[in-house]
């Protein structure tokens, strides 16, 4: 080989080798936050080479990761005009009609990539990595589909940091926390050990084991002093978890030092004004944050402060509520933190306390830990029981049962006790019902689903609760001084039920001896009652005997306390 085509073959190689170094480094861009570096990165590559499909695919990453959606669009839409048939530009189209909204053209595009992609080896692992990061990365994703593509990737590139970071994440989304950190772990050790140890953080940080989260960012930290997500993340863990309000702020001076420039990181100026009670202040500078970021994508952080600022200052929880339901409508999934819920909760309980159940539910079931949850819908509890929000606290501790495998069925009353004081009678007989099947020779259960039946028939001609309340009597006959109101109150309820219902005139004398055995004081009213029904019913009137008289039973069945 000539000379002269040596150093150009050589020319080339290491141009090519430079140019997938520069990809590379703007990937590290975006897994750092860098967003508009990674887009300059990427632009720049493209100015020496307009036809680097790697370059096109990740500048319309970048451009999805600043929200500029449109943007993306154009570049791949632009790209494909004249490469067609680039399975990686295929799927970058997909990603931008995901986060459309529009779930089955993305799908298609997806599938079009990869059989595009398909070659006698198989599927290409690059454009099942960017099939599978859409899904993951898209909060309307598929990320069954999105997992079982990454995992193929996984297969095909074993080493590959990218996909394993992606798988990671896969694995985070479906809740599979040891597989994600495995994922993570062979990331780390092909050469992204920053992102994957500040991922493993926020796996530890569900569970809320602050020491594991901690050690974890820190040693990110020390991998790559540059990675500004780490900062961040113990910047809010200081704020919102262990409340040390001076570490947060050096945390936060910290973070704004290795992020790129932003006009929204003047947050953390707006920060110590919340907590010095300064909050027109703050709010002055969150306006004009969001007022002069244009298109460009609002950090949580922003509609945080605003949110809190309005619920504690002015107490203006319209304004709150604009600003937390921004937050939820724009953050991905890794960007919230669990107080978020609460705040959520907080303002919802004075602008749609219906919605406020819901807020706790689907806090409940975002969480990855049984602690987590059960301490989630006690918060729920709590709050319903300080605003005397009785279905609302009913549903709560019924989810709480339903979620903890070690639930005590005991629990059922108190369940039910609610449902029944806020008026939802089916839902109270269901519980009280369940409880009843736990405990079969408990008297509360039946009694109170006996009551709770009585508010639905109120007429009583169904004779919804006369199960109930047989079984009322069945159990107070055991010990009819401890249950002696509870037996008197079934007994003159069947006895208003057989006689008024049923014309049973001799059962409803029965029934009335059995009261008078459970409380003799009511003898003297009752024994005319008794003797009426006993004599022969008047013949003029065969349809209803004669004196059938509904006895009083001097029960007020919304206001009877339960002695246990």
């Amino acid at each position: 080989m000539k000379k002269s085509a040596l150093v150009m073959l050589l020319a080339v190689f290491f141009a090519l080798a430079g140019a997938a170094q520069s990809v590379q480094e703007g990937v590290n861009h975006i897994y750092a936050e860098r967003n508009n570096s990674a887009k300059a990165t990427f632009e720049k590559i493209l100015a020496a080479n307009p036809n680097n499909l790697e370059a096109i695919y990740w500048l319309g990453q970048a451009q999805l990761e600043l929200g500029a959606v449109a943007d993306a669009r154009i570049t791949y839409s632009r790209a494909l005009t004249t490469n067609g048939n680039a399975p990686l530009l295929v799927a970058g189209i997909g990603h931008v009609l995901l986060v459309e909204g529009k779930s089955a053209e993305a799908r298609q595009q997806f599938e079009m990539a990869l059989n595009l992609s398909r070659g006698k080896k198989g599927d290409d692992p690059a454009v099942l990595n960017a099939v599978g990061r859409a899904n993951v990365e898209t909060p309307s994703g598929d990320v069954a589909y999105g997992l079982s593509k990454l995992q193929a990737a996984s297969q095909l590139a074993p080493a590959n940091a990218d996909v394993h970071i992606n798988l990671g994440n896969a694995y985070r989304r479906a809740h599979e926390g040891g597989e994600a950190v495995k994922a993570y772990g062979v990331a780390a050790a092909n050469g992204q050990r920053a992102v994957a140890l500040y991922r493993m953080a926020r796996i530890y940080e569900t569970q809320r084991n602050w020491d594991v989260v901690t050690e974890n960012l820190n040693n990110a930290i020390a991998a790559d002093p540059k990675y500004g997500p780490a900062y961040l993340r113990q910047y809010v863990y200081n704020l919102f978890y262990k409340q040390d309000f001076t570490a947060a702020n050096e945390w936060a001076q910290k973070y704004v030092a290795v992020a790129e420039p932003s006009l929204q990181n003047e947050i953390f100026k707006a920060q110590p004004l919340y907590l010095q009670k300064k909050y027109s202040e703050a709010i002055a500078i969150g306006d004009r944050i969001i007022q002069q970021s244009g298109n460009a994508k609002i950090e949580p952080t922003v509609y945080r402060l605003m949110a809190y600022s309005y619920l504690e200052g002015p107490k203006d929880t319209a304004k709150a509520r604009q600003y937390v339901d921004q937050l939820f409508a724009t953050a991905k999934k890794d960007e919230f933190v669990a107080k978020d819920y609460s705040l959520k909760a907080a303002i919802y309980s004075k602008e749609a306390p219906n919605e406020v159940v819901n807020v706790y539910m689907d806090a409940m079931e975002g969480d990855t830990t049984l602690r987590n949850k059960l301490l989630i819908l006690q918060e729920g509890i709590d709050w319903a029981k300080s605003s005397g929000r009785k279905v609302a606290e009913a549903d709560l501790r019924l989810a709480q049962y339903r979620v903890n495998p070690n639930s005590n069925p005991a629990s059922l009353f108190q369940v039910g006790l609610p449902y029944y004081q806020g008026g939802a009678f089916a839902k109270a007989d269901s519980a009280f019902q369940a409880y009843s099947r736990a405990f079969p020779d408990s008297l509360y259960g039946y009694l109170w689903s006996a009551r709770a039946l009585a508010n639905i028939d109120t007429s009583g001609k169904q004779g919804l609760a006369v199960p109930q309340y047989e079984q009322v009597l069945r159990v107070s006959a055991t010990d009819k001084v401890r249950f002696a109101p509870y037996g008197y109150e079934a007994a003159t309820n069947l006895a208003n039920y057989y006689v008024n219902e049923k014309g049973d005139r001799a059962k409803g004398a029965e029934l009335l001896r059995q009261a008078i055995a459970f409380d003799p004081s009511k003898e003297p009213s009752l024994k005319g009652v008794i003797e009426r029904l006993e004599k022969p019913a008047a013949p003029a009137r065969p349809s209803r005997p004669s004196g059938a008289t509904k006895v009083k039973t001097e029960n007020d069945k919304t206001k009877a306390k339960v002695k246990k």
